[in-house]
């Protein structure tokens, strides 16, 4: 029995290493797929050709699975330098976030990226004007493409600064629609100069 016990508290370690070796090979073979089909003269034909383990391999590299996403820079303007106690009293002037958002698939790839930069004007502790800037998106996997224009929203709900950018991409080539989606990146920024939040959300409110 004891020897059982030990194979068993040493198995998720093989697992592990098992299970990501595993889908680092996933992802490669479904990479090479994707590149195989999208690059034919009939996509669609070409999918339709595969066996079922190079369906599956493509699937896992192209269908979302995911978002993670990265501050990348944090500004306080006016209020640089100043403590978190006394923001509240001090908070004047415009302060701004930036931040990127992944979309990954099953596989882990990236599909795509977007970003967004919200910034707010603050008087008297309220934020008086919302803007985003600096939008940006790009896609990382065969198939993949931009379906239209970066769009943004904001809100200002007197407290807090809200921005949004909403993005829109599909999946396919040539009339072959496989998937399409409209995901949004979101910084709500308060007017104390220091707090903030990052989503997905598309909803302002």
């Amino acid at each position: 029995m004891a020897a059982v016990g030990g194979l068993l508290a040493g198995a998720p370690i093989a697992s592990a290493a098992t299970s990501k070796t595993s889908s680092a090979a996933t992802a490669s073979r479904g990479m090479a797929v994707a590149e195989q089909v999208f690059a034919s003269s009939n996509p669609r034909a070409e999918y339709d050709k595969l066996n079922a383990s190079d369906k599956a391999s493509f699937d896992a590299v192209e269908t979302p699975s995911s978002v993670t996403h990265t501050v990348v820079i944090r500004g306080l303007g006016a209020n640089a330098g100043k403590t978190v106690d006394s923001l509240a009293a001090a908070s004047s002037g415009s302060w701004w976030v930036s931040a990127s958002w992944d979309e990954k698939a099953l596989a882990g790839n990236t599909l795509f990226s977007y970003g967004q930069e919200t910034k707010v004007y603050v008087s008297g502790g309220r934020v008086t004007s919302v803007q985003v800037l600096n939008m940006y998106s790009e896609t990382s996997t065969p198939g993949w493409y931009q379906n239209g224009p970066n769009r943004s929203y904001t809100n200002n709900v007197g407290w807090e600064g809200r921005g949004i950018i909403q993005v829109d991409y599909a999946l396919g080539v040539n009339g072959w629609n496989i998937q399409h989606v409209t995901p949004c990146g979101q910084l709500r920024l308060n007017a104390n100069g220091y707090n903030y939040a990052v989503s997905s959300s598309c909803n302002p409110n």
